[in-house]
Parts: structure tokens; sequence; C-alpha cells
């Protein structure tokens, strides 16, 4: 139903194709169990794993991809830690003859552990965060947009994050602008109302000294010389 709706996230897409896969599979095991011959069913499992295999890596790295200066899948799995066990598989599934069962079977089991560690134990506050920093730096909002639901520290803290995971030098650039537009909107600017409270602390500091602490008025020192308007 998500898929058919659109905008559905590639790691939820990747997970429910591997588990289909997984579950297509349960009637190639079930022959295995029972000694029938699995030749038509173990092909099409086979396909199966490396077509949700293939898209589950292609799409992830894809997405990792700068378009000003491309990079090697290798490259961009060392940047997000995954396996390069999953790129060369993914090489072998789409270039070359289909892997065994068994191998598609293993890797598909340590690609859905993979993509938990990755995306879905991180779903929680801090996840949600991130992905709403990074909807501003696609669609260039400014971070205010985020604190009706989030402090400054949430904001400061996501985006540190974000810029850690940035691939490519224009999404670093938009960073640090973002950092230096967080910094701008902490400092309190004279005139706003916290300047303002804190003059008016040092004014009502000043108001409660006594009288006779500040004379009002003393005698000049030295010798008077008039000086002409307009003279230095």
């Amino acid at each position: 139903m998500w898929m058919q709706r659109g905008n559905c996230p590639h790691m939820v897409e990747s997970t429910a194709l591997l588990a289909a896969a997984e579950l297509g599979d349960e009637e190639t095991v079930m022959r295995e169990a029972d000694g029938r011959k699995v030749t038509s069913a173990a092909y099409a499992a086979r396909a199966a794993y490396a077509a949700a295999f293939s898209r589950f890596v292609t799409g992830l790295l894809d997405g990792q991809q700068d378009k000003l200066r491309k990079q090697s899948m290798y490259s961009l799995a060392k940047t997000i830690n995954l396996p390069a066990t999953f790129v060369e598989l993914r090489h072998q599934s789409t270039h070359e003859q289909l892997p065994s069962l068994a191998k598609l079977r293993n890797a598909a089991g340590k690609a859905l552990v993979w993509i938990y560690e990755y995306y879905w134990q991180h779903l929680g506050e801090e996840l949600t965060c991130e992905a709403a920093v990074t909807d501003c730096l696609k669609s260039g909002k400014s971070l205010e947009v985020l604190l009706p639901k989030w402090s400054w520290e949430h904001v400061r803290v996501a985006l540190a994050s974000v810029k850690k995971k940035a691939v490519g030098n224009q999404a670093y650039l938009k960073c640090l602008k973002l950092e230096e537009d967080l910094a701008r909107e902490e400092t309190p600017v004279v005139g706003s109302s916290s300047s303002t409270t804190q003059r008016d602390a040092v004014e009502a500091g000043n108001a409660a000294e006594p009288d006779d602490a500040r004379p009002a008025w003393s005698m000049y020192q030295g010798t008077w010389k008039p000086k002409p308007i307009g003279t230095i």
C-alpha cells in the first residue's frame, strides 16, 4: 500500500522485497524437506533473491552518489559501512551467473540485519529530527520551522549528524551554511527581547545604588581655558 501511494523510503521497500523473497522461498524449503524436485522453484527463488538484493544495494548507493563527483560503489559503500561483499554479490547477480540459492539466502538474511541496524532501530526522535533537517537542506527552508517541535540543542545535534553523513561538497557546504544560520539565530541581537532584558537588569541594578554613592556634581579641578566653537 505504501509503495502504491508513492514516496516509499528505499529501506522500507528493500525490507519488503527481501522479506517477500524469503517468504516465497518457503515453498522451496518445504519441497527440499519432502524430498521433491525443486528445480524450477529453486531457480525462481534465486531470481527473486537476486532481484531484491540488487535493487537494495543499487538504490541505496545511488542515493549516496554526488552528481558533481562520481564515486565507485565500493567507495560509497565504505562511507555508510555497507559490507563490500554486498557490492560484489550485487555485481555477480546483475552481470554474471546467478549465485547459488544457499549464498543468496545467507546474503538476504544478512541484508535484513544490516537494514535493521542502519535504519529501523534508529526510527526515533533523533532520526525524525535528522529527516526534518535533511528536508530543510533540500528545500532551502530555515531551521526555524523545526523549533515548534525540537529545541535548538536537538536541532544542532541532528545537523551535526547530517553533516557527518553528507557526501559531496555541495551537501557539506549546505550543512555549514545551516550551522552558521543556527549560530546566528542563537546569538542575542541588540534590541531583541533577550538583550532588552539584560539591559533592564543593569539599569535596575544601577537604580538600586544609594544616591550618596554617585555624587550629583563635583568641582572642576584645574585651570579653565575657553575654547572657541569649531577649533580642536
